[in-house]
């Protein structure tokens, strides 16, 4: 049987027939490629999770975000009249919900002139925006402060929007008060304008030659007005025995008065 299996094999030899071999090197190329596959698969799917619960849960996007996504972008409605902007909104499929007056010193009456959102912002369909319509310029009365002391009137027509002048009068009103206004009180002025206040200055002084001027008097010369003092001394009682007494006397009226108080 031996002989057998050793002609067997160098028969194959002789025909040159060979025994298969396996491929080692392909076999591991092809399992490296799906363990790398795994490995990529198994660190992106974590990473696509987090990215999802971020955006969706932690982060989520914001109306005017998911607006722009599939929104609407606002028009510029500025300058356009209240059925002009109705029908550009209509056509986007917006409406104009409120159309506020406003007074403005420049845009025509009926006019946008703001409006909420402001153009390039997005909405969703049929979502509203609001605008403010122009009524032209502002106007106001000319209240009546009349009496009223300058300063104060001045402040009250400034609040207003007036502009404020003043001229002074001679009146018997005191002096600072309000007399004339000018426009009358209570019509409606185109504003700006200017108000003038006509103020009191009070009366004239008018000198009367017929009243001397009064002059008060010097202090230094009070002390030369006033009298010399008059008050006699009193006399001293009589001596019975006259001749001491009636001496002295004598000799002081003489002395002070220049006369003799009784005869020798």
């Amino acid at each position: 049987m031996l002989g057998d299996s050793v002609r067997r094999r160098q028969g194959r030899a002789a025909k040159g027939e060979q025994k298969p071999r396996r491929r080692n090197g392909s076999t591991n190329g092809r399992g490296g490629r799906r363990i790398w596959a795994w490995v990529i698969a198994a660190l992106l799917v974590p990473f696509g999770v987090g990215y999802a619960v971020a955006a969706l849960v932690l982060f989520p996007p914001t109306e005017e975000q998911a607006a722009a996504a599939t929104g609407v972008a606002v028009p510029d409605l500025e300058g356009r009249t209240s059925g002009e902007a109705e029908r550009d909104l209509a056509e986007l499929g917006l409406i104009l919900t409120d159309a506020t007056e406003l007074p403005h010193p420049d845009a025509e009456p009926g006019a946008i002139i703001a409006q909420d959102p402001l153009p390039g912002q997005y909405l969703r369909p049929g979502a509203g925006v609001a605008g403010a319509v122009g009524s032209g310029p502002p106007r106001a009365r000319v209240p009546d402060v009349a009496g009223f002391p300058l300063e104060r009137a001045r402040a009250m027509l400034q609040r207003l929007g007036f502009e404020v002048a003043s001229v002074e009068r001679e009146s018997e009103t005191p002096t600072g008060r309000v007399i004339g206004i000018a426009p009358e009180p209570g019509t409606e002025q185109r504003l700006p304008a200017t108000v003038t206040l006509v103020v009191s200055v009070g009366l004239p002084v008018i000198d009367d030659p017929t009243v001397p001027d009064i002059v008060a008097p010097d202090p230094s010369a009070i002390d030369l007005l006033e009298p010399p003092d008059t008050t006699v001394p009193p006399v001293p009682p009589e001596d019975t025995e006259g001749d001491p007494v009636d001496a002295a006397l004598n000799d002081h009226a003489l002395a002070v008065y220049g006369i003799r108080a009784r005869a020798p």
